[in-house]
């Protein structure tokens, strides 16, 4: 009965460890692919206009421990449409990037939703 026991404790322990491999998978954006997607105002789309594809870096659950900073707002807004392009999206709505003081000086911290128009 005991080895039995023990030989659940590791199957469960193995599938805990391959679970938190595939949530910290590096997601696979190629720079620059986001060149065609457009940055919207809230004020230019009703929400009848788009659908929410992706809470950029929110649904993620890595975001609970970490995410990506920037050195410019340049920077932040084309890795915000890099990741909006790999995730089907056509354009960017709520972009947002603040001062991430307390992840390193000089850093911002940038999110937004890719959507798809309809």
């Amino acid at each position: 009965m005991r080895l039995h026991a023990s030989k659940t404790v590791v199957a469960l322990a193995v599938c805990a460890s391959l679970s938190a491999c595939a949530m910290w998978k590096k997601d696979e954006v190629q720079p620059g692919s986001g060149s065609g997607v457009a940055v919207y105002n809230t004020n230019q789309l009703t929400p009848a206009q788009y659908q929410v594809v992706k809470h950029i870096w929110v649904d993620d659950m890595r975001s609970n421990v970490r995410v990506p900073t920037f050195g410019s707002l340049d920077e932040g807004i084309a890795a915000l449409k890099d990741q909006a392009a790999a995730a089907g999206g056509a354009g960017l709505i709520n972009t947002m990037c603040m001062d991430a003081s307390g992840y390193g000086a000089g850093r911002l911290l940038c999110y937004g939703d890719a959507i798809r128009l309809n």
